[in-house]
């Protein structure tokens, strides 16, 4: 489990803006964009906007469609599954992707550095966490080099997101390998529906400059587009003993999406888009661009089909690690039937995904042994779900079967049971299986890592860690069980029960040849070491949330998580760190109270506990929101206000991560319609 990699090889073009110019890109829309809507009467459906919360009857009604990769109401998943709508998303004052997920139970969250985030779910928390699948509108975003995210170049106009589902548990069956513990699904609104145009800026203590231009426009009767573009600055994080951590960073974002409804039964989307962002006071870079085109056709009769493509290239140049470019094309099929009576409904999809990452080397600490390193991918699902009894009891039985170049064929098959005990309360099973095949580094000799030294015989050798071809993907047997009840039209709660066994997991292991003179210091030693399938374990716990709404202006949510994590094999070490890397016990409320239509206060306090030597803590978040208009919004957010800073992770392996601790802040932001 000790990975620490991200690289890109080619510098960009002559013609590439860099961040420091790029910001002022926002500004300069602003004029254009505001010129040209002088005048202009407000979006469609601007005056029915409602400055409150959606009932909590409206929240249980909410739509999914991670679970089965087709739309389902919240309350009918045989899952753990938690939707932060756009209002959660507005209200909770959160200034990035990654920061939102505190929002949900049992996510562990936690800032490593001012750009560097380490987010997992149910285990396994760590700044290179690979077993959390993350999409953005379908769009898979993790790295092959290590099979996890990078967040600082995961960003999103909040605004412009329409929910963010997440799925606690596996999720294999119908989104393939590494969907081991948890599936997070970003969806971002139709064009149809941002139209007009929208300006957001603010300025604090950690964000100076916080900006964000969007603007929604037509193209014919069915075709709808917008653009956007938005920068953000962070500046340098305190250390414990007081001094500057020296990450500063800032990112840039821009991007467009077309929506057309030719018909009734067929919409189509494009959308793509571009993300740079400059790291560690502009010591190291990286860019990542997309672009993405959805097909969809639905029938009357419940059936629908899908067509996706979607094309990634993400760059990272980081002088103390390594350089790296990866290029990713998916396609993807999906069809939906509902044959008979609608007792049963049928879908099967098929994928394929072709990956070329090219690496440089850029430190003595990391050596490239292999360059390039191309990759494909071959899927196909199929899932039943059958009506045992209409409306009351929900049968899914399905499996996904992959085909890949590193361990050839995995099965993930999953068996999840809904009873709809009344109207208003769901018990739900699951038993599932979930592999993570092994990463690039993991499985092939691209890389020689060189580690931390240790003593051996009385010489200072260097542990040097690569690839085996020995190396199998790890699997996940889970067992999972919850409950879910709106005990009345003020009480709700959502109850999630897990077990999960690991097998096979993907370790550092000595092959006790020492290599004397050969490190990178003189007088120092090699000691080899290869990635192996030398642990298994065991986590459980649960996750509850909790919402009561005395009236309709006031709304309380509670969350609570526990998590237990016993590792078998490996070194002490690293059975330390995976023990021990999460918080066995979270817990939140938040409050939402509306003055009146106009004004609103939102709070939230939380409480993580320890990880690795870095002590629990408990902090809160306060937000003021005033409204004069249903167009204009102006907000006062505060931050971490309990201390003036606190560690949320410990310091991690590798050459550049710095350990920083996170501080009190506090900003202002108005948002503008029109």
């Amino acid at each position: 489990m000790i990975s620490f990699f991200p690289f890109p090889c080619h510098p960009r073009p002559p013609f590439w803006p860099t961040v420091a110019t790029a910001r002022w890109i926002p500004i300069v829309l602003v004029g254009l964009l505001a010129a040209a809507a002088h005048g202009a009467s407000p979006s469609p459906g601007a005056d029915k906007e409602n400055l409150g919360d959606l009932s909590l009857e409206q929240l249980m009604n909410e739509s999914v469609t991670s679970v089965s990769k087709k739309e389902q109401r919240l309350f009918d998943t045989a899952a753990a599954v938690s939707v932060l709508t756009n209002d959660d998303l507005r209200r909770s004052g959160a200034t990035s992707f990654a920061e939102s997920l505190r929002l949900v139970p049992g996510m562990d969250v936690g800032l490593i550095n001012a750009s560097q985030w380490a987010i997992s779910v149910r285990g396994f928390q760590g700044p290179y966490a690979n077993k959390l699948l993350v999409l953005i509108d379908g769009r898979a975003v993790y790295d092959p080099s290590f099979a996890g995210v990078y967040w600082d170049i995961q960003q999103a106009m909040l605004e412009d997101v329409d929910r963010i589902e997440v799925i606690r548990g596996p999720g294999a069956t119908v989104w393939g390998a590494n969907a081991v513990n948890g599936v997070i699904n970003l969806v971002s609104k139709s064009a149809r529906d941002t139209q007009g145009g929208l300006v957001s800026g603010s300025a604090g203590s950690i964000h100076p400059i916080d900006a964000g231009v969007r603007y929604g426009g037509r193209a014919g009767d069915h075709t709808y587009f917008r653009i956007f573009s938005s920068y953000q600055s962070t500046d340098d994080f305190p250390t414990a003993a007081g001094g500057q951590g020296g990450d500063r960073w800032s990112v840039w974002q821009v991007g467009t999406r077309i929506d057309s409804y030719p018909s009734e039964s067929v919409h189509w989307t494009a959308q793509g888009g571009l993300t740079e962002a400059d790291l560690d006071h502009d010591k190291s870079e990286a860019y990542n661009a997309n672009a993405l085109l959805r097909w969809t056709q639905t029938s009357g009769a419940g059936s629908s089909t899908e067509a996706q493509a979607y094309y990634n290239r993400s760059f990272r140049d980081e002088p103390t690690r390594a350089h790296s470019e990866t290029d990713i094309f998916d396609l993807t099929l999906q069809h939906i039937s509902a044959p008979g009576a609608a007792r049963q409904e049928f879908i099967w999809g098929v994928g394929a995904r072709f990956e070329t990452t090219r690496l440089e080397q850029t430190t003595p600490f990391i050596a490239i042994l292999d360059g390039k390193l191309s990759t494909s991918l071959f899927s196909a699902f199929l899932q039943d779900e059958i009506k045992l009894v209409p409306d009351r009891l929900l049968l899914t039985l399905g499996s996904k079967v992959e085909h890949n170049d590193f361990t050839g064929f995995e099965l993930q098959p999953s068996v999840r049971l809904a009873f709809k005990a009344t109207p208003k309360q769901t018990l739900w099973a699951a038993v599932s299986r979930a592999v993570r095949t092994p990463d690039d580094a993991e499985h092939e000799q691209l890389l020689a890592i060189t580690l931390t030294p240790i003593v051996i015989g009385g010489g200072l050798y260097f542990p040097t860690l690569t690839g085996s071809s020995q190396t199998r993907a790890e699997v996940l047997q889970a067992y999972e069980i919850g409950y879910r009840a709106q005990a009345s039209q003020r009480v709700s709660v959502d109850v999630a029960l897990f077990y999960n066994e690991y097998r096979d997991l993907i370790a550092g292991e000595f092959t006790g040849n020492l290599t004397p003179g050969t490190g990178p210091f003189p007088g120092t030693g090699r000691a080899e070491q290869v990635f192996a399938n030398s642990m298994s374990g065991t986590g459980y716990g649960g996750e509850v949330s909790l919402t009561f709404a005395p009236t309709e202006e006031l709304r309380f949510t509670a969350i609570y998580s526990s998590l237990l994590m016993r590792i078998h094999g490996g070194v002490a070490t690293t059975v330390d760190t995976l023990e021990r890397g999460s918080p066995r016990n979270q817990a939140g409320l938040r409050v939402n109270y509306d003055f009146t239509r106009r004004a609103a206060l939102d709070g939230a306090i939380r409480y993580v506990g320890a990880v690795l030597g870095v002590p629990s803590y408990t902090t809160a978040d306060i937000r003021l929101s005033y409204r004069p208009s249903l167009q204009l919004e102006f907000a006062l957010v505060g931050q971490n206000l309990l201390d003036p800073q606190h560690a949320e992770q410990p310091a991690a392996l590798g050459p550049t991560l710095s350990l920083t601790e996170v501080p009190r802040s506090v900003y202002a932001k108005a948002t503008w319609k029109f």
